[in-house]
């Protein structure tokens, strides 16, 4: 004999609350979905550890649905996929390696879903705002995703890299 249960989703109960209660956007109910799509045609040959490569903005209270992370075959070359604050903002990192650790490039990488590839951005946080889910106390209007290059210097130059990153707001 089953168990006749009915459970509910984070944003059903919230739907179903007294009083009701607002659910972040996009969460349990239809939203359009936005894509920010960045491309840097030729990464240089010379970046070292720590060289920054800032491919898009996005609202600081979107949710991230989905960040796809493309490269060509470089010889040496690995990188971390994070936040940061936008240079009008002071630039700072936020988490350096919030979506991918150290993906190396020294063969091509195809189209690769990395929204959570380092183990940081927990399904919990993929339900959160960017700047709850990336630790940020104080609400920016954009954050950056940007690569930072990690382990090893670049080494063969005139590669390009993209980001396609998918959320709600």
């Amino acid at each position: 004999m089953g168990i006749d249960l009915t459970l509910k989703g984070t944003a059903i109960t919230n739907r179903e609350a007294t009083p009701r209660v607002l659910n972040n956007p996009g969460l349990g109910e239809g939203a359009r979905a936005k894509v920010a799509y960045g491309y840097l045609a030729s990464v240089t040959a010379s970046l070292t550890t720590t060289s920054i490569i800032r491919l898009v903005s996005v609202p600081a209270n979107a949710i991230v649905t989905s960040v796809v992370f493309q490269a060509s075959a470089m010889t040496a070359g690995n990188f971390d996929v994070g936040v940061y604050r936008t240079n009008v903002d002071g630039g700072a990192v936020v988490d350096a390696d919030f979506f991918a650790s150290s993906i190396a490039c020294t063969t091509a990488v195809v189209a690769t879903e990395i929204i959570n590839e380092s183990g940081v951005n927990t399904l919990a946080k993929q339900n959160q705002p960017l700047w709850q889910a990336a630790g940020l106390t104080i609400v920016p209007a954009n954050l950056d995703i940007a690569l930072t290059v990690v382990t090893t210097d670049i080494s063969t130059g005139a590669t390009p890299v993209s980001l396609r990153v998918t959320y709600v707001d």
